[in-house]
């Protein structure tokens, strides 16, 4: 039994030591995150703030920081922007967007939620 045991652990070593089951791993890590890039889109740079316009085409939103002037941006929307939720003016949204030569392209836009106010009782 002991000799078994020990067979078994050297074996077991030797794997790990070859990285066989690292690479295993690896490609798992691998699948799982090129399936999470197919379901959301690349950007790189976000922005945050209510809308202050949209249309079909295009969506203005509104940033204020604390100790800056308020900043307004411009995203065109393409028929590749996935947008979640409903777009309205003074709704809060997160842009995620690429520059490009044409300016600069929402490519995803989260409405985030606003939190309901207590029920008075």
């Amino acid at each position: 039994m002991r000799l078994h045991f020990a067979t078994l652990l050297i074996v077991a070593g030797a794997l790990f030591a070859t990285g066989a089951w690292a690479q295993e791993d690896a490609s798992l890590e691998k699948s799982s995150h090129a399936d999470n890039s197919k379901s959301e889109p690349k950007y790189d740079q976000t922005f945050s703030g209510p809308i202050v316009e949209v249309t079909a085409t295009q969506i203005t939103v509104s940033r204020s920081i604390l100790g800056k002037p308020a900043e307004k941006r411009t995203f065109a929307i393409k028929s590749d922007t996935r947008i979640e939720g409903k777009l309205r003016v003074r709704v809060k949204v997160t842009v995620g967007y690429v520059t490009t030569d044409d300016g600069d392209v929402a490519r995803l836009v989260v409405v985030r939620a606003s939190p309901r106010p207590a029920d008075k009782k």
